[in-house]
This record gives structure tokens, C-alpha cells and sequence, in this order.
């Protein structure tokens, strides 16, 4: 399968850059790089730009296999929450068809989120100059984290709130309801 990671590699090569060079003119390591290259890290649109003007390549150049590759993650999260709340009553289910996909569509980004998270921390160093001592500050992807989790457990209530009452839920169809 085509990659993001494939594609850098083949465009690196034909530039005959070494991952250190093409790391280092896009303003990341070379591991982050390395990792994005094996497929280990879902790197932001940030980086990817970076990424793609150092490899001499539009954006959607290196975007379109992952666009497809997301969509298929969304669909798939999509049909398990769907077998989740295949219990809401047929008239309802086809106005919260929506949540569901909005649901599904955060969980993936969700996963993307954490992942990078796990393995780049939760701080950076940051300065606003070279003047300036650099400090710790929490990264916008810890934020972006944060925001899309509130939104995502709000849609998961809404759609809990309209399955039919049978009792308090068990704890594991509340993990199965959270994908652990």
C-alpha cells in the first residue's frame, strides 16, 4: 500500500537527501522524521507542510493516500458505533446518523492525537525569541486533544441518553462503548 511514508522515502531518494538532510531542512528530528517515514507517527498538517516544500511536493501530493486511509478508519469506527447504539429506535437512529459519523471521525483523530502525544510529551520548549530563554509549554496538540475529547464524550452521551432504559450499563459494554 501506497504511504505517506512511502512517498517520502521514494521523493527523499530521488533527491538523493539522506533522512538527517530532509529532517533537518523540514525543522524536525530525524527520528520524528524517520518515524513518520515507517509509518509510526501521523504527523500534523504543520509538519507535513514542512515536509512536502523540502521534498519539492504539493501538500495533496502527500496527503491523498492518507485522506483515503482516514476515511476507511472513520468508516470502520463508524459501523462499530453503529452496531453500539443499534438499539435506538429506527426513527431516531436516522436523526443521530450524524453524531454517529461525527463521533467516528474524532475517534480517529483522537487516536492520531495520542499517539503523537505518547511519543513527542505533552510539553515543548518554546521562546518567542532567539533572546529569550526558552520555557515548557503544553503543546497545541494536548489542547486539540482536550477539545475533541469534551466533544466527543458530549456526542457519546447524547447518543447513550437515547438507547432504550435498561438498567445501569455494565462495565464492559461501557468499555466496549469506549473502544478499550
Amino acid at each position: 500500500m501506497d504511504t505517506i511514508g512511502n512517498r517520502m522515502r521514494a521523493l527523499r531518494l530521488s533527491q538523493g537527501m539522506t533522512q538527517n538532510e530532509a529532517a533537518e531542512k523540514s525543522g524536525i528530528s530525524e527520528n520524528y522524521y524517520s518515524r513518520i517515514e515507517t509509518g509510526k507517527n501521523s504527523p500534523s498538517l504543520e509538519k507535513l507542510t514542512a515536509i512536502a516544500k523540502t521534498l519539492g511536493v504539493s501538500l495533496f501530493h502527500l496527503l491523498n493516500d492518507r485522506i483515503e486511509e482516514m476515511e476507511d478508519r472513520v468508516e470502520i469506527e463508524e459501523g462499530r458505533l453503529c452496531d453500539i447504539f443499534k438499539s435506538i429506535p429506527d426513527h431516531q437512529f436516522q436523526l443521530v446518523q450524524g453524531l454517529i459519523k461525527q463521533a467516528a471521525r474524532l475517534r480517529v483523530l483522537l487516536d492520531d492525537n495520542w499517539k503523537d502525544i505518547l511519543e513527542n510529551g505533552e510539553y515543548e520548549k518554546f521562546s518567542q525569541s532567539e533572546a529569550q530563554t526558552p520555557y515548557d509549554r503544553k503543546r497545541p496538540i494536548v489542547e486539540n486533544y482536550d477539545n475533541r475529547d469534551k466533544t466527543y464524550q458530549n456526542i457519546i452521551r447524547q447518543l447513550t441518553e437515547l438507547l432504550p432504559k435498561e438498567g445501569p450499563p455494565k462495565k464492559n459494554q461501557r468499555g466496549k462503548l469506549l473502544g478499550r
